[in-house]
């Protein structure tokens, strides 16, 4: 068989095969430099959501039930802050959180989880939580309390939106720890709010909820609630119960499960 001759480039053609050549080696260089940079984002994006733990699977099979809802394994070495291992009760929901930028800590990178959370702090919070948009508005002036201060536009938010009502004497006492009853009442308002959620808040209830909530205490509703949503478990609610910073922000997360947010 013949031997077949390739065909002879012409010097005119040279200029022009450069540049192709060129071009084509610059297009391979990005493609690989793009698929590597985003292998890394990939993986740095994975690593920050389930940390050093592992995800909740679905027993059957072993896929992920919810890539949202992951645990930490209890061992020391995992931090969330400084003062939150992995091993901690409530360390999902505070590494949520933390994640989602619902909450940073202090500067020493502790969190204080079993510090009293108090009345401004949680509006704070569940405003960040439902992505508040204050553009537009005017929000203060609300209470006799809660005038210019900081957490002003927090607390008036939250009034205008029907999530606090506050004293009889005016006030707000912003810096008043927050009980369980009242904890959830705002949570569950808030939660609400946000778009697609909704969680029925029954006019009455006919029956305790828990052994210790009466049918006509103004926070049975919600307690219902609670006790469907497995947000508050138990035999007993204990209403007056002052809340942590800790157990706030696993009600607010327990909510968001029950309201299909975190899903």
């Amino acid at each position: 068989m013949a031997e077949k001759k390739l065909p002879k480039v012409k010097i005119e053609q040279l200029p022009f095969l450069g540049v192709l050549f060129l071009f084509a080696g610059f297009s391979l260089y990005g493609i690989l430099s793009f698929n590597a940079s985003l292998s890394e984002y990939v993986d740095s994006m994975y690593a920050s959501v389930v940390r050093d733990g592992v995800l909740v699977t679905d027993a059957s099979n072993g896929a992920p039930i919810n890539p949202d809802l992951y645990t930490f394994e209890a061992y020391s070495g995992e931090e969330i802050f400084a003062d939150v291992l992995g091993s901690y009760p409530n360390a999902v929901a505070i590494a949520y959180f933390k994640q989602q930028g619902w909450i940073a800590g202090y500067e020493d990178d502790t969190f204080r989880p079993d510090q009293l959370i108090n009345r401004a702090e949680l509006l704070t919070v569940l405003t960040s939580v439902v992505d508040v948009n204050f553009t537009g508005g005017v929000y203060e002036n609300c209470f006799t309390d809660a005038t210019n201060q900081w957490y002003a536009p927090y607390v008036c938010y939250a009034k205008a939106s029907g999530w606090v009502d506050g004293y009889s004497d005016g006030s707000y006492k912003p810096g008043q720890a927050v009980n369980k009853a009242e904890c959830l009442k705002i949570t569950i308002d808030a939660v609400n709010s946000i778009v697609g959620v909704e969680i029925t808040v029954p006019d009455a209830v006919s029956a305790k909820p828990y052994g210790d909530v009466e049918i006509t205490a103004w926070y049975a509703k919600y307690a219902k609630i609670a006790k469907d949503g497995n947000v508050v478990t138990g035999s007993l609610f204990l209403p007056g119960t002052e809340m942590t910073r800790a157990e706030f922000v696993q009600m607010v997360y327990d909510t968001l499960v029950y309201g299909g947010v975190i899903k």
